[in-house]
């Protein structure tokens, strides 16, 4: 099954899961009428331009020397982050959610439609302007398919890289070349029952050459972001953000 209709099938599931722990499903917004900006409480909206030109739309949140990268899952947003956000600016870790290019407020422009990397590489920068010293990275699905090509080059190299349920490839973006000349910390993390994707943690896990990289499997078919739902894995990533 293809990447993206494999992602499809998956945000129906995530969608049922979110409601049924009653959290809010992810919603498109506009930089004029932002919905999950109050809901933040406080968060900074932040518009970024990508290196080929692609206009991203995101929230900042907290302060701190380190920062996360959150990227979204397909047919999603940055409101899918909010509640891992939040948690970040109370422990005092920055974060950024974005928009890819053409999801919610962001826009391709003259840029590629692919290069979701490039919008992560952005608020990468975007969060050491702001004086975080150390940046990770955490995408969900697709998400995790970007955040492991752009933790590839980044340059100051990030310190580490978590993807949830990310496919090897995903629409142009090959995560698994990219891990075969990465040497940036990476977590591979996905459900058991999560066809297809956590066969793709496996794969990604054995061709990653980083000295520092495992990957986890958890009960269950939990997708991308809802894998945050489990709480093991949930403590597995703040861990690793959180880390000196």
């Amino acid at each position: 099954m293809p990447a993206d209709l494999r992602c499809a099938t998956a945000l129906v599931a995530t969608a049922a899961v979110a409601l049924a722990l009653g959290g809010a499903t992810a919603r498109t917004a506009t930089t004029a009428d932002d919905p999950c900006r109050a809901q933040a409480g406080g968060a900074k909206p932040v518009h970024l331009t990508a290196s080929d030109g692609a206009r991203i739309y995101g929230l900042e949140l907290g302060s701190g020397t380190t920062g996360v990268v959150l990227a979204h899952q397909y047919m999603s947003d940055h409101c899918e982050w909010m509640d891992f956000a939040k948690e970040l600016r109370a422990a005092g870790v920055r974060s950024i959610a974005i928009d890819f290019r053409g999801d919610g407020a962001s826009t391709v422009g003259r840029g590629s439609g692919v290069r979701l990397d490039r919008d992560i590489a952005a608020a990468a920068a975007k969060l050491r302007a702001d004086g975080s010293k150390r940046v990770y990275l955490v995408g969900a699905s697709m998400g995790g398919t970007a955040v492991l090509m752009a933790g590839r080059w980044i340059r100051p190299a990030v310190a580490g890289v978590v993807s949830l349920s990310g496919p090897a490839e995903f629409r142009g973006l090959d995560a698994l070349a990219a891990v075969k000349k990465s040497r940036v910390p990476e977590r591979f993390l996905a459900g058991r029952l999560d066809t297809g994707f956590a066969e793709d943690a496996h794969r990604l896990m054995k061709a990653a050459v980083a000295k520092d990289k495992a990957v986890a499997l958890y009960p269950g078919a939990l997708h991308g972001s809802s894998l945050l739902a489990d709480r093991k894995a949930h403590a597995l990533v703040l861990r690793f953000v959180m880390r000196g």
